[in-house]
C-alpha cells in the first residue's frame, strides 16, 4: 500500500470514527490503494460524470463527505495519479483495436 503525502494537514471524519480515532484527529497522509481491473469496470455502472470520483473513493478508500475535504491541489494530484494507472489499460485496448482493424 501508498501513501499520498497530503498538502496540509487535513481531518476525515469518516476516516477518524472508522479508525477509532478522535473526531478531530488531522492527517499529513493517506494510504491509497492499488487499482485493479474490477474498479474500472465497475465505474461503468455510474454516469460518465461520477466515474473519476468512484475511482477516487476505491484508491483511497475514503468516503465521498471525507474526499469532500480534500483540497483542490491533492483532489488533482489523486486524479493523475488515476490517469496514469488508466494510460497502460487504455492503450492496450488502442493496441487491440488495431490489430483487429488490420485483419
Amino acid at each position: 500500500m501508498k501513501s499520498f503525502n497530503l498538502s496540509e494537514e487535513t481531518v476525515f471524519a469518516d476516516l477518524n470514527k472508522k479508525e477509532g480515532k478522535e473526531a478531530d484527529f488531522s492527517r499529513n497522509e493517506i494510504s491509497l490503494n492499488s487499482l485493479k481491473y474490477k474498479h474500472f469496470r465497475s465505474v461503468l455502472n455510474y454516469p460518465e460524470e461520477d466515474q473519476m470520483h468512484q475511482l477516487m473513493m476505491a484508491l483511497t478508500g475514503l468516503t465521498d463527505n471525507d474526499l469532500g475535504e480534500l483540497t483542490p491541489n491533492d483532489a488533482a494530484e489523486i486524479s493523475h495519479i488515476i490517469f496514469d494507472s488508466m494510460k497502460k489499460y487504455m492503450e492496450l485496448g488502442q493496441k487491440i483495436l488495431k490489430n483487429a482493424e488490420k485483419r
